[in-house]
């Protein structure tokens, strides 16, 4: 960590503050042995562990901790090119906006091996840059041992929202579950919300509840704590209470100071106003965040608005959110919109439209749900043949259980029983497979357990043709 011919006597006591939380005691203890050391060069050491000190606290601390590079390398220039000081360099630099490119630039022919003060302080200035792959790397090769206290755990932390960054959210659990734990007092709340968001993603939601209590009782920033009330907000729709859900994520958007975070919230609503049934309440809330949202988002939250409108039977209005949609040539999910949009228009009543789009649609790539439409279409023109074959392309096309297989299903049983006694053994088998996935208390329950005594009946009693 130091050059051999430098010792720094009175750097553990300063190490031992911030391992214990103590950063104003950290800090004066390490300007005072600067002041105390005759030696240029110690005391340039001093400064530059100070630095470090100040780098813990991101970007609050970037003024602060380059004026104390400054005065090191005033006192000794020779320590610009210690492995340390090239790593705060590019860490503050990249607090201040430094691209992963530049970053990478300026620390390349770093050796930071037999420094891990100074591995860990690279791997920071490479994940705030934005190459957090790079420094998960690198945080792997930098074993926990190597480190004082202070930067154990938070190099678990740093390894945990890397690791979060790429989706591999069982080791951001592990690595957030060790931060968790050695963390001082103070910085443990914050760490367990980290850990709760991992939980999230993993599905295990009764565990979170623990962690984001405890951010209740604790005293901490507006953000962290809109975050946790979010958190507990999602955690409750994953439980199936969308009710209890939404009483967390309205205090989640009312004391959140920022508006990413106020529009997360307003998110996470959405989604337990649709569990609820609640859809045109759900578009509403949808509204509010296409007025807010980024061009590069703008598309796709009116495509989630339009969806929640077809749900609340507001096809009209489906309609002409979605031609808007349709109006951006690079929006990603075209096909889907155009599938979506011969939907409205087939419960508009416009079938010629429907069935137009609905093969456009087609051809974009959207099969399930194109094949589902032209189905309808052909239905109702009373094509029995033509629906039979849409709706058998579209449950082939979709997941069993899924949505729109289950619709495939439901209909296909519809279009058999059109048929009569000739079309009764398809009934039974599509009308039994569409049970297995239909809400009991549903209308179409109700219509397909009287398909199948139909059917039942047809048959004499028996599930097929008897020879």
């Amino acid at each position: 960590m130091i050059t051999r011919s430098v010792q720094l006597t009175r750097l553990a006591p300063a190490h031992r503050a911030l391992a214990e939380g103590r950063y104003a005691a950290a800090h004066a203890l390490l300007e005072d042995a600067a002041r105390r050391t005759p030696a240029r060069r110690t005391q340039a050491q001093y400064h530059l562990h100070l630095a470090a000190a100040e780098a813990l606290g991101g970007e609050e601390g970037v003024d602060r901790g380059r004026r104390a590079l400054v005065e090191a390398a005033r006192l000794d220039p020779g320590c610009v090119t210690h492995p340390l000081y090239r790593a705060l360099h590019w860490e503050f630099r990249a607090l201040r906006g430094a691209t992963a490119s530049e970053v990478r630039r300026g620390m390349r022919g770093l050796d930071a091996q037999h420094d891990a003060v100074a591995a860990y302080h690279a791997a920071s200035a490479l994940y705030l840059a934005g190459a957090a792959r790079t420094a998960r790397r690198a945080l792997h090769a930098l074993t926990s041992e190597a480190l004082p206290a202070y930067l154990r755990w938070r190099r678990a932390s740093l390894l945990g929202m890397a690791a979060a960054d790429a989706g591999a959210w069982q080791e951001a659990a592990d690595a957030f579950g060790s931060s968790w734990t050695e963390a001082p007092p103070e910085e443990r709340v914050r760490e367990g919300v980290r850990l709760a968001s991992a939980l999230l993603e993993l599905g295990r939601f009764d565990e979170m509840a623990p962690l984001l209590d405890a951010v209740d009782a604790a005293e901490v920033d507006r953000s962290l704590r809109s975050k946790a009330r979010q958190l507990a907000g999602r955690a409750e729709i994953g439980l199936g209470n969308p009710g209890r859900a939404l009483g967390a994520l309205a205090e989640a958007e009312r004391i959140a100071p920022e508006a990413d975070l106020r529009d997360e919230a307003v998110q996470a609503a959405v989604q337990a106003l649709l569990l609820q049934g609640r859809s045109a309440e759900a578009a509403e809330r949808l509204e509010q965040l296409v007025a807010r949202a980024p061009a590069e988002a703008r598309a796709v939250t009116m495509h989630e608005r339009a969806a929640a409108l077809l749900d609340a039977d507001l096809a009209d209005e489906a309609e002409a959110v979605l031609v808007g949609v349709l109006s951006d040539p690079d929006y990603a999910y075209r096909a889907e919109a155009t599938a979506d949009l011969a939907d409205a228009r087939l419960r508009r009543g416009d079938l010629a439209g429907a069935e137009e789009t609905g093969h456009q649609a087609l051809a974009a790539g959207a099969v399930a749900p194109a094949c589902l439409t032209l189905g309808q279409v052909a239905f109702e023109y009373f094509a029995l043949d033509d629906a039979a074959g849409w709706f058998e392309q579209a449950a082939s096309a979709a997941t069993p259980g899924e949505p729109i297989w289950l619709a495939a299903q439901q209909l296909l049983a519809d279009v058999f029983i059109q048929r009569g006694p000739e079309g009764a053994e398809r009934v039974l088998i599509h009308a039994r497979l569409a049970l297995a996935h239909t809400e009991p208390n549903s209308e179409w329950a109700v219509s397909l357990h009287a398909h199948v005594a139909q059917a039942r009946s047809w048959l004499g009693g028996f599930d097929r043709i008897l020879n």
